[in-house]
């Protein structure tokens, strides 16, 4: 399935950028192009992220902040 389809990048394409450490969409967009003109593919870039990457390696926690005080 093409994602991107400005730049006719298939969604293998971007799964395989993800896996050698392309943990954002800019970072896939640096690597593939995807999502890098008009930018109607960033969201799905962005889901296949976030089912690829553990929310910790891509510098995010899904848990909330406790607070300490």
């Amino acid at each position: 399935m093409i994602v991107c389809v400005c730049h006719g990048v298939p969604c293998k394409r971007i799964r395989s950028v993800i896996l050698d450490g392309a943990h954002s969409v800019d970072a896939v967009g640096e690597a593939c192009g995807a999502g890098t003109d008009c930018g109607a593919c960033r969201e799905v870039i962005e889901d296949l992220i976030e089912e690829s990457v553990p929310a910790v390696a891509r510098g995010r926690s899904r848990l909330p902040m406790l607070m300490t005080g």
